[in-house]
């Protein structure tokens, strides 16, 4: 979810003590989320209790995308789709490869940048991507 406003924000932690999976913390007195520590489910919690036009209604998806660096095992030759099989939007597919294991492909137009994925990889080889790298070329 993004933003629409953090100038409106008033340092209530409404959304903080809300939020299910506990990524959002205050930062300088404006929130911030850490997928770190869990995945954004986009319930609303947060928008729902905010009284201020914090959060934006209209848009269920962050401004980043997950990216699969060099490190993920599935490249490295181990059978491994931790990341695919957890991805509630299936942005993570597996393109077969003769002679080896799957390797994932990421549909950028489908993944909402949630961090589902993130925990789930044994290795960490998940990270995001800002979404205006991937439009600007």
């Amino acid at each position: 979810m993004s933003y629409s406003s953090l100038d409106h924000c008033t340092g209530c932690n409404r959304c903080v003590e809300r939020c299910p999976t506990s990524i959002i913390r205050l930062v300088a007195g404006v929130p911030s989320v850490d997928l770190s520590v869990g995945e954004c489910t986009f319930c609303r919690a947060c928008l729902d209790v905010c009284p201020q036009p914090v959060f934006d209604a209209t848009r269920f998806r962050f401004d980043h995308v997950a990216e699969v660096s060099g490190s993920c095992l599935a490249t490295r030759g181990i059978a491994c789709q931790s990341c695919g099989e957890t991805c509630p939007e299936h942005a993570i597919r597996f393109k077969p490869r003769i002679g080896g294991p799957f390797q994932p492909v990421i549909e950028a137009a489908t993944c909402t940048g949630c961090g589902a994925c993130l925990q789930v990889c044994p290795v960490d080889a998940i990270s995001m991507r800002p979404l205006r790298e991937l439009t600007d070329g």
